[in-house]
């Protein structure tokens, strides 16, 4: 709203000091008013000016609350009218709380500026609502500690993203065995807060990203240790200069064709590095693509042996 229109004031006889104060506080500060003794000379219709003037023109309708002005036919009359016209979007009704009283039916769902202990506050309410002006502090600056952090990936929080990233990086992809975080250095690498960590860890781990090595004395942490999974390499892939999808389904063919391997032979086969072969017969393990055995040194692969199954055969060829 702009101040080429006037607020038109409504209250009882009893309150036109009040109505006035605020009126001539309102004209100071550039915003015009329309008050029944400024507006309405000798001779004029008090009907006409009120009605088809003051109130037809108005860029807002403000009701002054008092014990008065709510036994008043008059303001009622006026009351009845604004609320005709905010109906049709012509009208905003404002009404202003002088003193302790009921708020009549037609305002209740209506928010209203208390003026009964701060005067001045409520005349700057009134003028922001006219003018369209907001006392919402502008947005400042997204924290340091959070600046660095991902946005969210695979349906995880931002802070488990960006931990989950960490512990991505903290292994070179080709190495055999996936090195296991300490508590602190997530912390302090990412600088969040004990209690961010362990709800970033306890994320991931629940949904299987993630594994923990707990021990006594870690507080306030609640694990000593934190590694990433080979699923959490297929659910951040989109880092990764290569796709731990596309290893599984090599895998899945060469094993296939060998019938049954060991890792070297499945190595010079696949072309595929200890980490990322470890990683991709992990995943065939766990979703049941082929028969897998451990045992003791067989270093640098976590497995000994690779048979395929009629699941092998049938998924190597999807």
């Amino acid at each position: 709203m702009t101040s080429d229109k006037k607020l038109f004031i409504s209250h009882s006889h009893k309150d036109h000091d009040f109505a006035e104060r605020l009126a001539r506080e309102l004209m100071s500060q550039g915003q015009d008013v329309w008050l029944d003794k400024w507006e309405i000379q000798p001779g004029d219709s008090i009907v006409s000016k009120i009605f088809e003037e003051g109130l037809s023109n108005a860029a807002a309708f403000a009701i002054v609350l008092s014990k008065e002005s709510v036994r008043s036919k008059w303001v009622r009359d006026e009351l009845n009218i604004a609320t005709i016209r905010r109906i049709e979007d012509l009208t905003r009704v404002i009404p202003l709380l002088k003193e302790d009283v009921e708020i009549p039916t037609a305002l209740r769902t209506l928010h209203w500026i208390d003026m009964r202990s701060d005067f001045a506050r409520g005349v700057r309410a009134i003028y922001n609502v006219l003018h369209g002006i907001s006392e919402k502090p502008s947005l400042g600056e997204t924290p340091a500690h959070l600046q660095s952090l991902i946005k969210p990936v695979a349906g995880l929080s931002r802070i488990a993203s960006s931990v989950g990233l960490y512990l991505l990086n903290a292994s070179d992809v080709d190495e055999p065995f996936i090195r296991g975080i300490r508590n602190k250095e997530l912390s302090e690498s990412l600088s969040l807060a004990p209690v961010e960590v362990n709800d970033a860890v306890d994320e991931l781990e629940s949904q299987g990203l993630a594994e923990t090595d707990n021990e006594l004395g870690t507080h306030p942490f609640v694990f000593g240790f934190v590694t990433a999974t080979y699923l959490l390499f297929h659910a951040l892939s989109d880092f990764l200069s290569y796709s731990p999808q596309d290893d599984v389904r090599v895998v899945l063919s060469a094993v296939a064709a060998l019938e049954k391997t060991d890792g070297t032979v499945l190595q010079s086969h696949t072309h595929l590095s200890p980490g990322r072969l470890n990683r991709a017969v992990d995943y065939i393990k766990d979703y049941g693509y082929a028969d897998v055995l451990f045992a003791l040194g067989t270093a640098p692969y976590r497995f000994s042996e690779v048979k395929a199954t009629r699941i092998t055969r049938q998924e190597s060829l999807d």
